[in-house]
């Protein structure tokens, strides 16, 4: 019953992108928001309860050094077995940022004890614990640690590029057709340079009929901070999105979400700012970011430890600092950022 116990219970924290930690198919981890996590399954017949207390007070000193990267590193010990142990020694939870949680469960009923001043539920690992235990007094088939490997290792997002050349591509473009505008004359705080390239101006598009510029302004900036500010994104959030969703999705991604925010942006001018300037690569980089916060939302996964959660701070933050910044085109991150998690979520849906 333990071995199907804890098959059935890595497959269930698989699910939730928890991972192997040094091979070892009892300790699974998991960067949950800013707390790294571990779940450490061990059979309550071949442990003695108060070693591993020890044991577990030594290596809370070795953890130490974790916090550098992570807010808090908790580990949460699931003893499976028959009678619970008396909890002895156990330190009580008060958001310690280095911290073992001990629980036990029953084999026969499935019931978890929790030590007194010890958190009952942790995340969702006590949910994925009594589905564990359930699915392996239901399941008759005998699964197999390689199986379960192999199975759940597959399921795991990939990169399919090493080199995400086109948003190293995209970078250089934008930053060459920047350095010809300063070549023209370009300066900042001036934008005859910037609507000659193509910055969308309300009249010239609606009533000229330059629809050209809602694609040509993804492609202008205001200035090398501008430029920067969107190369830095696609630099962090643009090549992992091309490695991971492939070069064809990562260009559908960029060209539709900065589409989708110069046409909010161009909506935002005819109405509310007719002689106003719109440009920039921002709403296709809010497209990157939403598409990743959608996917790794939908799979519950995490690209190379980016979560869903830090996706959402990440928007939170910079659509925060744009509506506090004068002269901030929020309606293109606005559009680029709706466009980039419709197309995320679809792509999420069809990988599931």
């Amino acid at each position: 019953m333990f071995e199907q116990f804890s098959l059935r219970l890595y497959e269930k924290a698989a699910a939730e992108d928890y991972q192997f930690a040094h091979n070892n198919l009892w300790v699974m981890q998991k960067v949950e928001m800013s707390t790294l996590v571990f779940i450490q399954l061990f059979d309550a017949e071949k442990i003695s309860f108060p070693s591993l207390v020890l044991e577990e007070k030594e290596r809370r000193t070795q953890m130490a050094p974790m916090l550098n990267q992570f807010s808090q590193v908790v580990v949460v010990h699931v003893m499976a077995g028959g009678n619970p142990p008396e909890f002895t020694g156990v330190e009580e939870y008060m958001g310690q940022p280095v911290y073992s949680i001990f629980w036990h469960v029953n084999m026969q009923t499935g019931e978890i004890t929790v030590p007194q001043g010890q958190p009952k539920k942790f995340f969702n690992i006590r949910t994925m614990i009594e589905s564990a235990f359930q699915a392996a007094q239901e399941g008759t088939e005998h699964t197999s640690f390689e199986e379960v490997t192999s199975r759940t290792e597959a399921q795991r997002p990939r990169a399919k590029y090493r080199h995400p050349i086109i948003a190293y591509g995209l970078i250089f473009v934008n930053l060459m057709i920047l350095l010809l505008m300063y070549m023209d004359g370009y300066q900042v705080g001036n934008v005859t340079v910037p609507v000659q390239y193509g910055a969308i101006l309300a009249e010239f598009v609606v009533h000229g009929g330059e629809w050209w510029r809602l694609v040509a302004a993804m492609f202008i900036h205001f200035g090398f901070s501008h430029f920067f500010a969107n190369a830095f994104g696609i630099l962090i959030f643009g090549t992992r999105l091309e490695r991971y969703f492939g070069r064809r999705m990562f260009f559908i991604v960029y060209i539709f979400s900065g589409l989708a925010g110069s046409v909010v942006s161009l909506f935002n001018l005819y109405f509310f700012q007719p002689f106003a300037v719109s440009a920039g690569a921002s709403g296709a980089v809010y497209g990157i970011v939403g598409a990743m916060f959608a996917y790794t939302r939908v799979t519950k996964r995490s690209i190379e430890f980016i979560t869903w959660y830090v996706m959402l701070i990440y928007i939170g933050l910079g659509m925060a600092m744009g509506f506090a910044t004068p002269g901030i085109d929020n309606f293109a991150h606005i559009g680029g950022l709706l466009m980039g998690v419709l197309i995320g979520g679809i792509y999420a849906k069809f990988k599931k």
